[in-house]
């Protein structure tokens, strides 16, 4: 009997021992005082600490100094009641990095009830604390932000709902959470929630666009809205969120700026046409090749550069869009084009446009575009000037098939013009060639004189990227 007892222990004692040392939770015994008695190989690992370190030491020693008091008051209170009691706390390891832990701390009592020491069993909880947190900022920055930021359900029932929603839609989060999407729809796209939805389910992606919502108060607000799929922990999507800013401030200043340009489109207009009319009335009638006539083409080129700039709101052009219209009083068969995308400025398209009109003229009367056959040729890229290391276009008209050339006794005040506009106006420099093969005009100018962004240009072997789109 007294074996059979015996053995029973020694096993029931290897049992104990196997749980202690392989069980995943870290444990710990310890004085009342705090000192550490014997750990396992877990809690080791969870504080950083070897096991011969840590017998030296005690538990006040490894506690975070903003936790210990807390975690005293309670440790105190179960040596007085034997109640045991839980807290999660901070270790500092032996690397002085931080270690959240949940710890459970029960007693221990002798033969005779006392309490003598007490035990704990330690869970490392670093990352949910982390994802706690995580959480806590993301609720935190989506509470606070100015934009409206809601989420739904598949059945487009509204789930959540910030104060900048409170704010845009005037609906309080009381009001709104639980209610369908459509209340700030207005009565006209009420199908686009379910678009949304519709795209969302397929795994599709929504995106990034302009629309209109409704506030509480009858009234339509202008948004830019972006929408993302909502996934459960196992990956499937089970709504949207929703990001909407406010733009009706801007769409109100687009619509003054659109009446605007009309207005001044339609007196810029109305000034060129007077300027023909007195043109003509002083004059009088206009002979084909005259200096009257020559002055009312460029009046006409004047007008067609104005009609590009109507169109981008006078606010910039491409230089494709600049040639073309400045040749297309001529054969599109007979002016070949072909340059990079290069974005010009309000201000230089009037000079550039007078300058290809004084060209494509001059080739219509004397060159090229003046028989059947001919053509002009006209290239342009961007490079680094030879001289100053800054970004220059250049730009090429060439002529070939036309008449033969012969150098002219005199410069004309076409030829004067094309000169004076490119050295004055943009900051550049002309070569014309008259070479027999074809009248040939290079020009060199500063990119920064036509472009929005001044000293706008193109690192080595970077893509030059036209902003007009």
């Amino acid at each position: 009997m007294g074996a059979n007892a015996g053995a029973g222990l020694t096993q029931s004692n290897a049992w104990l021992k196997a749980i202690f040392a392989q069980t995943t939770g870290g444990i710990a015994l310890t004085d009342l005082d705090g000192s550490f008695v014997t750990v396992n190989q877990r809690y080791c690992e969870i504080v950083g600490y070897s096991e011969p370190e840590l017998l030296k030491m005690r538990m006040q020693d490894i506690t975070h100094p903003e936790d210990l008091p807390g975690n005293l008051a309670q440790f105190h209170r179960m040596v007085e009641t034997g109640s045991s009691f839980d807290i999660e706390k901070r270790y500092i390891r032996r690397d002085g990095t931080l270690v959240w832990v949940s710890n459970s701390v029960s007693v221990i009592r002798s033969d005779s009830g006392k309490i003598t020491q007490a035990v704990t069993v330690t869970i490392d909880v670093t990352e949910r604390k982390r994802a706690q947190e995580e959480v806590r900022q993301l609720a935190a920055i989506i509470a606070s932000s100015d934009d409206a930021i809601i989420s739904i359900d598949l059945g487009m029932n509204i789930r959540s709902w910030n104060r900048g929603a409170e704010k845009l839609y005037g609906y309080s989060a009381e009001e709104a959470i639980g209610s369908p999407a459509t209340i700030i729809l207005p009565t006209d796209i009420v199908d686009e929630e379910n678009i949304i939805i519709d795209s969302i389910k397929a795994g599709g992606h929504v995106q990034p666009h302009e629309t209109r919502r409704r506030h509480k108060n009858g009234t339509e607000v202008h948004v830019s809205l972006r929408v993302s799929p909502v996934y459960d922990e196992n990956g499937y999507v089970v709504g949207a969120s929703k990001i909407a800013r406010d733009i009706s401030e801007r769409k109100e200043a687009e619509r003054l700026q659109n009446l605007l340009v009309g207005e001044l489109t339609h007196r810029v207009k109305n000034v060129l046409a007077t300027v023909n009319a007195v043109v003509r009335q002083t004059l009088g009638p206009v002979v084909p090749d005259s200096q009257e006539a020559v002055l009312q083409a460029r009046l006409e080129a004047l007008a067609r550069a104005y009609d590009l700039l109507t169109i981008s709101n006078w606010e910039n052009a491409s230089l494709h869009d600049i040639v073309r219209k400045a040749m297309s009083p001529y054969r599109e068969d007979s002016v070949q084009i072909e340059g990079d995308p290069v974005c010009v400025s309000a201000r230089a398209v009037l000079p550039l446009s007078l300058i290809l009109h004084e060209l494509g003229t001059n080739a219509a009367k004397y060159g090229a575009l003046s028989v059947d056959g001919g053509q002009v040729f006209l290239r342009w890229f961007v490079a680094n000037s030879s001289e100053t290391a800054k970004p220059v276009l250049k730009l090429l008209w060439e002529e070939r098939g036309g008449p033969a050339v012969t150098v002219p006794s005199r410069q004309g005040f076409g030829s004067r013009l094309i000169k004076a506009v490119t050295t004055s106006e943009l900051g550049g420099c002309v070569v014309a060639d008259y070479a027999h093969t074809g009248f040939v005009c290079d020009f060199e100018i500063a990119l920064s004189s036509l472009t929005l962004n001044h000293g706008f240009g193109p690192a080595k072997g970077s893509p030059i990227v036209d902003v007009c789109q």
